[in-house]
């Protein structure tokens, strides 16, 4: 019997083990193509020598995609629509799991069917509500878009997580005379911290990384963007594979910092925001 096991556990390992490679290979590959030239990297795609090393693509990145500008505006985009993603579906959250009203219950389900509809349905409504607005080529476009895309899911998070908070702490606050948004604001919000990042890494990466979005709504040369700008790199004659990596490390830099910084609040607020409730 423990044969057998040792034997099952070996190749569950195994599997683990030959997943993990196929997935860190194209990381590799495009981490190390970041600096190598584009002859070496077609002739030598998943090695570096000292040799080949060099540093020339990243200043042709940079001033290629217009770093600085993308950044800034990535940057506004992604942190204002995590703001009012977070506060408006904490408040729905809040809403939902504590207080007993059937219009809400009845919300709740709209917003969990609105999980499965496809963004690509939604394009071109989308761009001619932008357009009537008179927001197209505004930041203000993608910022309402990612917003309100991504509140289905952290209001199902938010929700989840809030019905797992003991009522005790819910009954304490009123009695001390706090009203319904104290109790949220003073009790409930508090305790979000890990709900809060998790939205931020599962959300924000998405927002970070759109490309679509911004390249409809946005001008590649007014209101650049990071993902619009490396897409520049390859074209039907040419492909700049070196160029782009580079890019492609500078513009992934930031998640992975925002990543490392949170990451001990990611599982629980996952786990906690999916399972409870």
């Amino acid at each position: 019997m423990k044969k057998r096991e040792g034997i099952k556990k070996f190749f569950e390992e195994f599997i683990l083990v030959i997943c993990t490679i196929l997935i860190l290979t194209p990381i590799y590959y495009f981490v190390i193509g970041a600096f190598k030239t584009r002859k070496m990297i077609l002739q030598n795609p998943l090695l570096l020598t000292k040799e080949m090393f060099t540093l020339d693509n990243f200043p042709r990145a940079i001033k290629a995609i217009r770093y600085w500008p993308a950044l800034k505006n990535t940057a506004i985009i992604t942190i204002v629509s995590l703001v009012m993603l977070i506060v408006v579906a904490s408040l729905a959250g809040f809403a939902i799991a504590r207080i007993k009203n059937k219009f809400f219950e009845r919300y709740y389900s709209l917003l969990v069917t609105c999980m499965v509809v496809p963004f690509v349905a939604c394009v071109i409504p989308l761009v001619v509500e932008v357009k009537t607005l008179g927001i197209h080529g505004k930041l203000i476009g993608p910022i309402l878009i990612q917003a309100g895309w991504n509140i289905p899911f952290a209001t199902f998070l938010f929700t989840g997580f809030m019905k797992g908070i003991s009522g005790e702490l819910e009954d304490a606050a009123y009695i001390d005379g706090c009203s319904t948004f104290g109790v949220y604001w003073r009790i409930f919000l508090p305790l979000l911290a890990p709900v809060i990042a998790s939205c931020c890494i599962v959300s924000g990466v998405g927002i970070w990384n759109d490309y679509f979005v911004c390249n409809t709504l946005l001008s590649v040369t007014r209101t650049p963007t990071l993902m619009v700008g490396i897409y520049s790199f390859f074209g039907e004659k040419v492909n700049e594979y070196g160029h782009a990596f580079a890019g492609v490390l500078l513009t992934s830099a930031p998640m992975v910092v925002l990543f490392l910084c949170l990451q001990k609040y990611f599982i629980k607020g996952i786990t906690a925001g999916s399972v409870k409730g």
